[in-house]
């Protein structure tokens, strides 16, 4: 029975930084006939905790990033109290008993923590491997533009609508990925429909007009999108609009993903509806340039989630 190379952590988002480990893991498996395993969590243990976790991506679109840097499967458990409560001594023979055949690696990042209270550390875990003859891989810190890559900073790039370092850091367009829901229905009024997309936990950008691409039904198109609460005509909650240009496309209730590119603006209030789409139409101009530039590599990275 083969045993299994084990790669650890949250992966919120598998930026570059998770990529290295998961990619170590499965690199590992490969020349030892073994079999590659990402195990990680359904929530955030800051979740857990603080009542309130906004992610970099979903559960989903996590694992279908996870596959794609080379492990075979994914181990995806609740992060609950009693998890949470296991001693970091302990903790890896409940792991071991997690994986038939046993485990023959094990990788994780530099700051990686475990067992109750995050008191384990990689000190604690490399005694823990070598008492059990299990190989243990320490990926480094991966810094991208001088500054590490980590959930944290991607996360605050984002909210402040810095996309592009995003990009760099997540080897990818960032993207929400959620169900159309109803809204005002406005835009038809103007010729311009709107996809309102209910980005459930998912981190928002910074309130603006952003160059973006909408993947439906395994088609993708050129868009346009908004993040805000649409003041002009009196709206009150945060909300993502994305207008597929040039298309008249029926999408509620299905399941959609958008990918930011840049950021165009700030959201404004204008003095009338007129207004406001006046200027959609030029900013889908812009945007309709970022997207075509992009396609002729002018500014690009890997493939969307």
């Amino acid at each position: 029975m083969n045993q299994t190379a084990v790669a650890l952590g949250m992966f919120d988002g598998v930026h570059k930084g998770h990529r290295a480990l998961l990619e170590r893991a499965a690199a590992f498996a490969r020349e030892h006939g073994d079999t590659a395993v990402a195990f990680t969590y359904d929530n955030s243990p800051k979740a857990l905790f603080s009542g309130t976790f906004s992610y970099l991506c979903t559960k989903e679109q996590r694992e279908r990033l996870m596959l794609a840097c080379g492990v075979d499967r994914v181990d995806s458990i609740p992060f609950d109290r009693a998890f949470a409560a296991i001693p970091p001594e302990r903790f890896l023979d409940w792991l071991s008993a997690r994986f038939m055949g046993g485990i023959s690696a094990i990788v994780v990042g530099y700051d990686y923590r475990f067992g109750a209270n995050a008191s384990g550390d990689t000190a604690l875990l490399d005694k823990l491997c070598k008492a059990r003859g299990i190989a243990l891989f320490i990926v480094d810190r991966v810094t991208v533009d001088g500054e590490t890559c980590s959930s944290t900073n991607i996360r605050e790039a984002i909210k402040a609508g810095d996309l592009k370092k995003a990009e760099r850091m997540l080897a990818r367009p960032y993207s929400l990925l959620g169900e159309v829901v109803h809204a005002k229905a406005l835009g038809r009024q103007y010729d311009m429909p709107t996809a309102n997309l209910n980005s459930g936990a998912l981190v928002l950008p910074k309130d603006g007009v952003y160059a973006t691409e909408l993947i439906a039904d395994g088609q993708r198109f050129d868009a346009v999108t908004n993040v805000g609460t649409n003041p002009t005509v009196g709206g009150e909650t945060r909300t993502v609009e994305t207008h597929a240009i040039g298309q008249t496309l029926d999408l509620y209730g299905k399941r959609i993903e958008v990918a930011f590119f840049e950021r165009l603006r700030d959201e404004i209030t204008f003095a009338s509806k007129e207004l406001l789409f006046q200027q959609i139409r030029t900013d889908a101009a812009k945007a309709k340039k970022v997207c075509e530039e992009r396609k002729k590599g002018v500014y690009n990275s890997s493939g969307l989630c």
